[in-house]
Formats: structure tokens, sequence, C-alpha cells
């Protein structure tokens, strides 16, 4: 009888064992830059989603990214996985609630801030003093630069965002001015 594993199963069992091991930052990290790679290499991409390839020719092809890149063996032996029960896929469209629940696993939270300019350096240690008093976990800023949003800041932490830009307050205005009128 053939048992049945879900990608959920395999991330509960690489938290686990990773984090008994002290090794969930770094395994967390690995992911990241797995992700980032494979976003880039759409060739690569494709082979390792398609089932039409052998399986042991697709886990040898991770095993050896993750050489190459230099990935703890946990890392490693959780793509083999992936790709032996067929959940690259899935992998690959969870993206970020796997890198959220591996950093929730560790007590890390990232919070991606937009503004219109480039911060100063101070504004940058503002903004992540503001962000680690609001959170009970450790906290890691990204800050990226949209002149397009005109003024103010976008912050999202996990799956909440804060709109605080010009734009989305002229349209609170708006909406608010219409309902008078």
């Amino acid at each position: 009888m053939a048992s049945v594993v879900s990608l959920r199963d395999l991330l509960e069992a690489l938290i686990q064992s990773s984090l008994e091991s002290g090794k969930l930052e770094g395994v967390t990290g690995d992911l990241e830059r797995f992700f980032k790679f494979i976003k880039a290499q759409d060739g690569v991409r494709k082979v390792l989603a398609t089932p039409a390839y052998d399986v042991v020719e697709r886990k040898s092809i991770v095993i050896d990214i993750g050489e190459k890149a230099g990935f703890d063996a946990y890392t490693s032996n959780f793509l083999g996985l992936v790709i032996e029960f067929g959940k690259f896929k899935a992998l690959l469209e969870s993206r970020e609630p796997v890198l959220r629940k591996l950093r929730a696993a560790s007590g890390k939270v990232v919070c991606e801030v937009t503004l219109a300019s480039e911060p100063s350096p101070w504004e940058v240690d503002r903004i992540n003093d503001a962000f680690k008093k609001g959170e009970a976990r450790d906290v890691e800023v990204v800050v990226k630069v949209d002149p397009g949003i005109l003024g103010g800041v976008i912050a999202k932490v996990e799956d909440r965002v804060y709109d605080g830009t010009l734009r989305a307050q002229l349209g609170r205005i708006k909406n608010a001015l219409g309902s008078v009128i």
C-alpha cells in the first residue's frame, strides 16, 4: 500500500530535523537562495518540474545544485524528497508560505518596506527600530524603492499590508468626500 506524502509533511520534517540540529537558519537561507536561482533558470525549473524526466536524474540535478551552492545536507535531502514525491511544482507555487513557515519556526519575520526614494541610513535605522518594537520576533527589514508611490510608505509584514502612501491617503479622502456629497 502506497503512502501519501504532502509538501506540508516534508516541510514539517525539514523544520523539525533542522531545528533539533540547530541548522534551521542555514536551511532557510539555502531555500531562499534556491528559490532565487530556480526563478532565474527557466530551463532548469522546467526540467525539475516535468515528470517526463527520470526522477533519479532530477534528484541528481537538485543535489548538484545544492553541492555547488554549498547547501546544508538537510536542504539537499529535502529538495531530493520533494522531487521524489512529485511535489516540486507545489513547492514553487508555495514559495512565500514555505519561507514564512521556516522563518516563523526560527522566530524570524521579514518586513518589506517600499518607499518613493532611497532612504538615508538614519531612516533605515528608524524603520528597523519601529518594526522591532512592533513585532515580538527577530525582524529582517528589506527596503525597496518605487518612485511610483509618490510619497509615504507601503509595509508588508508576512500576510499583512500597511499602505500609507500618498496615493492611498488621497483615495481615502476622495472616498470620504464622495460619500458626503
